[in-house]
This record gives C-alpha cells, sequence and structure tokens, in this order.
C-alpha cells in the first residue's frame, strides 16, 4: 500500500520561461512546486508556444524559435492525483539580426583544454547560415594532432544585437559550440572583418575554453603564396608554461622559404635565429609548412583568409623541444625598403601573455601607444592588468629597422622586445618579458580624439590564452559619442558560462585615444582607439584580457 503526501496546493514554481530569439536554441524546464509527483506537463485551450519550441510532458520547453514576436499559451501541470494547475504564459522571441554572407570562411582557435592547450583550425562554405563543406585540423596537447579531417555539418545564428553562435558537428560526429561577436561590416563586399569567437559549451569550467577569430577567405594556390611574409605564433611549450615565436621569411611561390630571422620567448628566456630554411604546400582545401630552426623542425598547417593573410597552427605532438603554438603570417608591404621611418607617429600597442602568479597563470596583458619618431626613438605610454590594473606607465626608447627582414630591435631600461613590420606602423610585437607577451602593434588613425570619437556598436571579443585561469569573451560595446556605454556580454570561464551578461557605464576619451570606462559592475575597462570603426580592449573582468572591436 502507499501513502501519497501532498506538498501542499499545486502550481508552477518560477521562474518562468524567459524571452528568445529566432535561430537561437531555446531550452527551459519547467519546475512544479506542492501536489503530489510525479507531474504530467501539456498546453491547453488550443494554446502553443512559440513556433519552433515544443513542450515534452516531463516540462522541458525546448527548440529553435522561427519566427518572432510575442506568444501567450497556457502551460498546465498535473499531478498523479489528477490536480491540474494551468497559468498563462507569454514569452517575446526577438528578430534575427542580420545574417553572415554566404561564401567562404576561415577560422583560427586555441586555449586549453582536460588534455592541456589546445589549437584548431580550418574552413567551411556557409550557404543560408548552414555549412555545407569544411574541413580542419586539431591538436591536443601531447595527444598530437589530427589533421584534414572533414566538418559533417553546422549552422550560424547571428542575433539582432551581433552576438550569436557558430555550430560545428566535426567528424566524430561530437559537436562544438561558439559564440560569436559579428560586427556590422562583415556584410561589407571584400571586407577584413575580425568576427571573434570563444568556445562555448564548457557549463562547468573543467572542458575546453579558448578564444579564436573567423574571417571570410578567398583562396589562392602555391605559386600565390609568394614574398616576404612576417609572422607571429603564440602558446604554450611542453611544460605547459607561456612561449610566443615572431619572425619573417621569403616564399618563392614554388613551395620554398627563405627565413630571414625569428625570436622566440620561452618563458622569459629569449633566443635569436639569424636565419633559417622551411617549405610549404597548398592544396583544394587547406595548406601545409615546416620550419627548419636549429637542430629542430617545426610542422604547421595553414588555412587562407589570402595568400596574403595566414591562420596557422602547429600539428607536432607539444613535447619538451616542440612547442603547441598558432597565430597569424601576414605577407609584408614595402618589404626590402624597410627603415627607421617605418615606424612614425602614434599606433596603438597590444601584448597578451601569461604571468606566473600565486602558482597559477594568470593573463599579463598591455595596451597603450607606441609613438615613434621616424629617427629610431620611441616614446611608449600604456596601461598594464597584471592580478590587477597596474598604474599607467610611460617610457622613452630607441629602435632600429632591419631593411630586408623588417625586424625591430626595441630597447629600453627593460629586457629588449622586438618586432616584425608588416607595414608602416604596423608589426608583430615580440616582448622581452617572463610572460613572453606578444601581440600588433596597429597605426592610429585620428588626432585630438573626444567622447563623440567613441560612437557606435563595436563588437568583438578576448584574444586567446592557453591558460585554464582565464576568461573567454564576445561581447557588444554599444557607445553613445557623450560618454554612456552599455556593455553586453557571453564569456566562459573557470567558474562555467555567462550568457547575456550586461552593465552600464560612463566613458571619458582622452585626446590620445585612451578610452576609460566606469562601469556599474566594477570591473576595470580601458578601450584604445584604433580608427573611427576599431578599438581595442583592456578589461579587468575575472583576471583580465585583450580584445579587439570593431564596428
Amino acid at each position: 500500500m502507499k501513502l501519497a503526501i501532498s506538498g501542499g496546493t499545486l502550481g508552477i514554481a518560477a521562474p518562468l520561461p524567459q524571452n528568445g530569439q529566432v535561430g537561437v536554441t531555446y531550452s527551459y524546464q519547467a519546475n512544479a512546486q506542492g501536489g503530489v509527483p510525479p507531474y504530467t506537463w501539456s498546453t491547453i485551450d488550443n494554446t502553443a508556444p512559440p513556433a519552433g519550441l515544443t513542450l515534452s510532458s516531463s516540462g522541458a520547453l525546448t527548440g529553435t524559435p522561427i519566427a518572432a514576436g510575442n506568444v501567450s499559451f497556457q502551460l498546465q501541470v498535473a499531478d498523479s492525483n489528477n490536480h491540474s494547475f494551468s497559468q498563462n504564459v507569454s514569452i517575446t522571441i526577438a528578430a534575427a539580426g542580420t545574417p553572415l554572407p554566404d561564401g567562404s570562411y576561415s577560422f583560427s582557435f586555441s586555449g586549453v583544454g582536460p588534455k592541456g592547450a589546445v589549437a584548431f583550425n580550418g574552413s567551411f562554405l556557409m550557404q543560408s547560415q548552414q555549412v555545407t563543406i569544411g574541413y580542419y585540423d586539431e591538436t591536443i596537447g601531447t595527444s598530437g594532432a589530427q589533421t584534414n579531417q572533414q566538418l559533417k555539418s553546422g549552422s550560424v545564428m547571428i542575433g539582432a544585437n551581433g552576438l550569436g553562435q557558430l555550430t560545428l558537428q566535426l567528424a566524430d560526429s561530437s559537436t562544438v559550440t561558439f559564440a560569436l561577436a559579428a560586427p556590422a561590416s562583415i556584410t561589407t563586399e571584400g571586407n577584413d572583418t575580425n568576427v571573434r569567437i570563444i568556445e562555448f559549451d564548457d557549463k562547468t569550467g573543467s572542458g575546453t575554453r579558448g578564444s579564436g577569430v573567423l574571417k571570410t577567405s578567398s583562396l589562392g594556390d602555391t605559386s600565390s603564396i609568394t614574398g616576404n611574409y612576417a609572422f607571429s605564433l603564440a602558446g604554450v611549450d611542453g611544460s605547459q608554461n607561456p612561449i610566443a615565436i615572431a619572425g619573417s621569411f621569403k616564399a618563392d611561390g614554388a613551395g620554398n622559404i627563405t627565413g630571414f630571422a625569428a625570436d622566440i620567448n620561452d618563458n622569459g628566456v629569449i633566443t635569436s635565429e639569424t636565419g633559417f630554411t622551411g617549405t610549404y604546400a597548398v592544396n583544394d582545401v587547406r595548406a601545409t609548412m615546416q620550419f627548419k630552426m636549429s637542430s629542430n623542425t617545426y610542422n604547421y598547417s595553414f588555412y587562407q583568409v589570402s595568400p596574403h593573410e595566414l591562420l596557422a597552427m602547429s600539428t607536432d605532438t607539444l613535447s619538451a623541444n616542440v612547442p603547441l603554438v598558432s597565430g597569424l603570417i601576414d605577407q609584408q608591404t614595402g618589404a626590402g625598403n624597410f627603415s627607421n621611418s617605418s615606424l612614425n607617429g602614434p599606433a596603438v600597442l597590444q601584448l597578451n601573455g601569461l604571468a606566473s602568479i600565486s602558482g597559477a597563470l594568470l593573463p599579463d596583458v598591455t595596451l597603450g601607444l607606441f609613438t615613434g619618431d621616424g629617427n629610431g626613438n620611441v616614446a611608449v605610454a600604456y596601461d598594464e592588468y597584471k592580478g590587477q590594473l597596474l598604474s599607467p606607465q610611460t617610457f622613452p626608447g630607441t629602435y632600429s629597422v632591419d631593411a630586408t627582414s623588417g625586424r625591430v630591435v626595441l630597447k629600453s631600461a627593460g629586457t629588449p622586445s622586438f618586432a616584425y613590420l608588416i607595414d608602416n606602423n604596423l608589426a608583430f610585437v615580440l616582448g622581452g618579458d617572463s610572460s613572453a607577451s606578444s601581440g600588433l602593434l596597429q597605426p592610429q588613425s585620428g588626432t585630438g580624439f573626444t567622447n563623440a570619437s567613441f560612437k557606435g556598436n563595436y563588437l568583438g571579443g578576448s584574444l586567446s590564452l592557453s591558460s585554464p585561469s582565464v576568461i573567454n569573451e564576445v561581447a557588444l560595446g554599444a557607445a553613445d559619442g557623450n560618454g554612456n556605454i552599455v556593455l553586453t556580454w557571453q564569456n566562459s570561464g573557470p567558474k562555467g558560462l555567462v550568457s547575456n551578461g550586461s552593465t552600464t557605464g560612463t566613458y571619458v576619451v582622452e585626446s590620445n585615444g585612451r578610452v576609460a570606462v566606469t562601469a556599474s559592475d566594477g570591473a576595470t575597462r580601458v578601450f584604445y582607439i584604433v580608427s573611427p570603426t576599431s578599438a581595442v580592449l583592456l578589461s579587468g573582468e575575472s583576471n583580465g584580457y585583450l580584445g579587439g572591436f570593431e564596428q
């Protein structure tokens, strides 16, 4: 004999279903209170949830909304004593944002997972927001690489605010979900827009996390990759410590590489190569590259944004002498004719590294302004977040440029740093610090900045770092040009996922383009304006991150 004990009057427990968006996967679990379990859920009075969503008898409301609007329906729960309770529920489904254009895309991603550092790159063809065909390579710590793998399927959804999701089904039928931030300029023909991505399926903080970039692409063959290139690669060494490499080489269009120079910062230990050799090969889908430096051989795959911009990553198994790195290879403009005058005027300096603090590898991120005089002298002003926001710093220094390689030696009171020019005031930078900082120098356009210089919807996200202590984020900063800003984000970190985080704030733009944000959530944020439509962010959220943003 069973005795049913009532838990009180039957009802529907809070919270009620939240609003959704067209094209965004929706999931809500209804919960009852009182009555006698088990419960059975349904809709009544000829009502139904928003189109694309279904309600199971267990109370799971799931699916993907297919139409915008406000939908009301009667949600009913019945208990085992045949008592029932119903409530009118209203859900607003927001419209989808501007879709990504049809065409070819290449992507690069790196981060960390249960088996250590992770690098992942590939390309795909998209039609009507569906991935029709694609390929990828993935390297996981000491487990090694899986190369030339075929994507089974995928889809993209862009929300009305420019934030969205990319889902890819891999060769083994597993699914990877990325949150993304798509600037409006991605719809412009011939764009060079960075769509920032983060992996967004690690609910516990113990899975795979990281950041990357997605770009429209146009492919070339082996012969189209010719001329002088600079490169910047970063990741971890065999001891999981930070390592970064920068250099330059000449590609002959027939698959041969003549290396000019390369500098390596392995956890603060600098080594320099005065020359190296290599090879490369391109097929219809992907490409491979090999560098031979000293006694070591390093293997990479790369996917093309264009023959001038290559997204590269290691395909070697991580070991004592072979790091796992990923990054960018860019064709140099004006190669062979570089000089001290190639650094003349203001450029935004961004450096991304990992510092050992209290036994953990935490972000050491730097953002500032590098002003060269064209004659070998430079002034640098910067902010740095290293466990906390440090006081703004300034220092003078000197630099010298090699005409052929574009290699720049930067000297100040500290350890020498290096840069490899891509164009005037545009260079990959390698720090000489123990954080193995690396990043980019970008020419700043404009002068006499005011609050009105920082206006519009800036979409972007974090640059990648391979540490479990790192937060990965995509975000929208909506600035009104009058000193007010609304920030909205999705992020993945050691504690799991944050969806639709938001805060409001105020900002003040200094004349050099530095934007200091004071937000209600208390986190430190500093932007530097690069151009009227782009900026870089140093954020103090969690352990801090450096991010690129565009309109």
